[in-house]
């Protein structure tokens, strides 16, 4: 017999399968071992089996359940196994587009959270006014939804409305790239009277145009300001860049836009909430 057949231990061995699995594969009628002598039940294999359950761990690798297992082994119409085996090729070219986009949200979000650490960092010497900054601002695509909001007054942040453009630009397959964005359609400082007030949320995403809802945000001149800590202080940074943009002969020139480099959606504590307020403008004269 020694010759011929393999205890479990030796199976579980050679087959790199754990003792408990062959156990359970010879209860549920997987793999039910060739020989089980009935004095102290010790389970012996045969050669054939050894190969079979090699087979059985392959598929288990591949992510085919136990039932689908059973049925391949059953099979005999070599051509029925191959439409199973493409079925699960397929599933398996969904899960890894699906895993991508995984790496590529966990990417960006790590990639917020590093450049919000640098601005947090110097946040017991911040000085909002240092944040101030005219530059020109750089283009990126982004995902957006434009909706009239009645009796607006920008005090909190829209949770809803950035779920909503979240999912929605995930429903798409767009490759979300960055930043949570919200212009106001109105003059500055409008969104913060209760008045209705059009407001765009938008996400940058991956460069794609091929989508009619992508379009482009940025390249042209803006004056920036920083803002950390809880959203409904942020009018106090509003009021000192107007104060600076005037005091540079400068004038707004378009919506405002707030920039949410670190939100609600990324971490809860608001003391290291970041918002870049984006104010387009141009000289004076």
């Amino acid at each position: 017999m020694k010759d011929k057949y393999y205890s479990i231990g030796r199976v579980s061995e050679i087959c790199n399968i754990p003792i408990k699995t062959l156990r359970y594969y010879d209860k549920i009628n997987v793999m039910v071992p060739s020989i089980r002598q009935e004095n102290n039940n010790y389970r012996y294999y045969s050669h054939d089996q050894m190969v079979r359950l090699f087979i059985i761990k392959r598929l288990r690798y591949l992510g085919f359940s136990l039932e689908e297992v059973r049925n391949i082994l059953k099979e005999d119409d070599i051509q029925k196994i191959e439409l199973i085996v493409t079925k699960k090729q397929n599933s398996i070219k969904d899960e890894i587009i699906e895993l991508n986009k995984k790496y590529e949200e966990a990417a960006t979000l790590n990639n917020k959270i590093k450049s919000a650490q640098r601005i947090l960092e110097d946040s017991n010497n911040y000085n909002v006014e240092s944040s101030f900054k005219l530059e020109k601002q750089r283009e990126v695509y982004v995902f957006g939804k434009t909706t009239m909001m009645q009796s607006y007054k920008n005090e909190k942040v829209s949770l809803e409305k950035w779920i909503d453009i979240i999912e929605s630009a995930k429903e798409r397959n767009l490759n979300i790239q960055g930043d949570i964005l919200v212009s106001y359609h109105t003059e500055m400082f409008g969104q913060f009277i209760h008045r209705d007030c059009e407001v765009e949320f938008s996400i940058v995403v991956e460069n794609d145009i091929k989508d009619a809802e992508v379009k482009k945000f940025g390249n042209f001149l803006a004056a920036n300001a920083i803002y950390v800590g809880d959203y409904s202080d942020i009018v106090h940074t509003y009021i000192s860049l107007k104060r600076w943009i005037e005091e540079n002969d400068l004038m707004v020139d378009g919506p405002v836009t707030e920039r949410f480099m670190l939100s609600p959606v990324d971490l809860p504590n608001t003391d290291q909430h970041i918002v870049k307020i984006i104010v387009p403008v141009k000289p004076r004269n």
